[in-house]
Formats: C-alpha cells, structure tokens, sequence
C-alpha cells in the first residue's frame, strides 16, 4: 500500500468518525488524544528520516512542510525524546542490554545486523 493511499484510508475514517460523533457528542473528549497522538506520529517520523542515512535535510523538509527549518529541528528533538520514552517504556533498551551483556559475558559476537536480521552464511 503506497502512503498516499494509507492517507487516504485514514481520511475515510477521519470522516466516518466525525459522522459518528455528531450523533454521540460526548465521544468528542477522543478528538484531543488522537490529535495528540498525530502529532506525536508526525515528530517521531521525521527523528527517524532524520536518523537514516539517507534521510531529508532539516531544510528539505522544512520546504516539503511549508515550515519553518528551526520547526523541524523542534519537531525532531520531540520526536527523539518520544521514541526514547517509548522504547524505555517498552523494555527495548533494557532487552538490547540484557542481550549484550549475554554476548559478551559468553564471548560471542553478536552477528545480528543493524537492521535487527541475522547476517546470512553464518558456520
């Protein structure tokens, strides 16, 4: 599925949603936290362009926002600060050492790539 047709998708059910909400107001105090929560989606995905090698420029995307290039590097350093929250949250930081210190306390190489795959032709 191409991005734009996921947006797509995610407008359809904006829209659903909002009909929905007309006949139950109340189901408004819901509108907040998903706005929030967008936001949020917006700020980790440009921390993770950011991170990739081949990633956008805080300028190019400024331009592609139509924002202001110091907007996107606020938007990055939230971003950053969610995805750390998150991965804390979740344990990943605390499994990804838990992993290490096994390696290293048996005194075997990690052979695992960055991407998280085993590395192929192992003995």
């Amino acid at each position: 599925m191409e991005t734009e047709d996921y947006v797509a998708m995610l407008h359809r059910m904006v829209e659903a949603l909002a009909r929905r909400l007309a006949d139950d107001p109340v189901g408004l105090v819901h509108v907040e936290p998903l706005r929030k929560h967008l936001r949020d989606a917006m700020n980790t995905a440009i921390a993770i362009n950011q991170g990739k090698p081949r990633g956008y420029s805080f300028g190019d995307l400024a331009k592609i926002l139509g924002i202001r290039r110091e907007s996107v590097y606020e938007r990055s350093l939230k971003g950053r600060a969610l995805l750390t929250e998150m991965r804390t949250r979740l344990g990943v930081v605390d499994l990804r050492e838990h992993r290490q210190e096994r390696l290293d306390r048996a005194g075997v190489p990690d052979r695992r790539t960055a991407g998280g795959r085993h590395a192929q032709g192992r003995a």
